[in-house]
């Protein structure tokens, strides 16, 4: 489970910014609905948190932010069979001001994974690992367990034995974090193993999770039933899948005059290729009912998913896979853009699995647009975010609890005060041209 993510020197964040899922203690709504006890320390931790502002305001920024991050954990001992001239390691950093030209990029997150709490971050600057440390609690005290300035590694020889001997077989690319747990250590092992399980994943583009969908309709029962229900709201009968093979892409559509004619027909002809080695792919039937002149049920009738459906239902059945594995395994889900090509209710749905069916602690961040999800029925003050640009690009980011402007009620408007520019974080629209020669 996610605690903390700090962030700072990246995209649109200059100076350091911080997202908590540690719920208010002043906060009090909803607390055995929309929280749940941190085992670690006996605290509240929240189950979801939706994060809201102006398009080009950051939020998808945080999210990024979060997968870089995770990137760098995973594909960092890769980097170390690179030369010094190959370094992978790279990032965006704040552009808007000279002073961050020279600065690292900052990254540290906090969370829980099987009862133990652990704090890890780094520096990173032109692909070198300026900083890094890892903390984890045991019994409320946070111990270190090593820090890294530079070329200089202090391990903490009595609580993190397996990074003794490895401080100066490090190369200045790569996280010493990694470089342990690819040797078997137990604890950054487990540190891995947290952000592999983290999942971030796009609103946008739901085709990367219609393979693990389909894998997990055919072969776990329970994903099946519990699916069912949610078919029934869009009007399908079933699901089902059949061999196929993959859709044809005709050379000849190519228009004789397109300039890049040549270019795409070998592009073309290379993907054509492919679907051959590849044959047949598993595809998705979807069943409808059909009816006679007195409505009465005569038969089932196949539609083909990809172009018999529509975008909103493909996305919501792709992406029922990876909500439902959160969901069983307690793990904590991010979405950037969750509401597109979805119904507000559909959205409202999804949220409401994470409150009201959630037994394993999961937890859902996600960015959105959708001001029918910003009320008090759904939300807390403290699971609110907002993300806002100043005059000079810079990304800030707050709670609505935190918000310092006006204090907000428990049972305020959220979405009208919202979209009335009482918690800022709205696009500005004064010097839109309203007449045209």
């Amino acid at each position: 489970m996610l605690i903390q993510f700090t962030v700072g020197n990246i995209l649109s964040f200059s100076n350091p910014v911080k997202f908590s899922m540690v719920g208010t203690t002043a906060v009090k709504e909803y607390e055995n609905v929309n929280s749940f006890i941190d085992p670690t320390q006996k605290c509240k931790l929240l189950k979801s948190a939706a994060i809201y502002g102006a398009n080009a305001s950051g939020k998808s920024n945080l999210i990024k932010s979060i997968s870089v991050m995770k990137s760098f954990v995973l594909n960092s001992f890769r980097d170390a069979l690179l030369e010094k001239n190959e370094r992978i390691l790279s990032v965006t950093k704040f552009l808007l001001k000279k002073e961050y030209e020279k600065e690292p990029s900052f990254f540290e997150i906090v969370f829980v994974y099987k009862n133990k709490r652990y704090r890890y971050g780094f520096e990173v600057s032109e692909g070198i690992i300026e900083s890094e440390w890892l903390f984890f609690v045991n019994t409320n005290k946070e111990i270190k367990l090593f820090i890294r300035e530079n070329k200089k590694i202090e391990v903490n020889k009595r609580s993190f034995k397996e990074g003794a001997g490895l401080e100066n077989k490090t190369r200045e690319n790569v996280l010493f974090l990694t470089v342990v747990a690819q040797l078997n250590g137990e604890k950054s092992g487990k540190v891995v193993e947290w952000f592999k399980k983290l999942r971030i994943v796009s609103g946008l583009n739901d085709l990367g999770h219609k393979d693990f969908t389909i894998s997990k309709y055919k072969t776990d029962k329970k994903f099946k039933k519990w699916t069912q229900s949610i078919f029934d709201s869009l009007d399908i009968v079933d699901i089902s899948t059949e061999k196929g093979l993959p859709p044809t892409i005709d050379i000849n559509s190519i228009p004789k005059r397109d300039k890049n004619r040549k270019i795409l027909k070998n592009l073309f002809s290379a993907l054509k290729e492919l679907q051959g080695e590849k044959g047949e792919i598993d595809r998705i039937v979807t069943w409808h009912n059909k009816y006679d002149a007195n409505n009465e049920i005569v038969d089932k009738v196949p539609f083909d998913f990809n172009t018999q459906e529509s975008e909103g239902t493909k996305k919501l059945i792709n992406f029922l896979g990876p909500i439902y594995d959160t969901l069983t395994q307690g793990y904590t889900l991010v979405v950037d853009e969750l509401d597109s090509k979805l119904h507000p209710l559909l959205t409202i749905m999804i949220v409401s699995l994470f409150h009201e069916h959630n037994f394993n602690n999961a937890q859902l961040i996600f960015a959105s647009h959708d001001t029918n999800l910003l009320k008090k029925e759904y939300f807390r003050r403290d699971q609110i975010w907002f993300t806002e640009k100043n005059e000079y690009g810079e990304t800030d980011l707050y709670s609505l609890i935190e918000y310092k402007e006006v204090h907000v009620r428990k049972d305020a408007a959220f979405d009208k005060n919202y979209l009335n520019g009482r918690y800022g974080a709205i696009p500005s629209l004064d010097n839109v041209a309203t007449e045209f020669e």
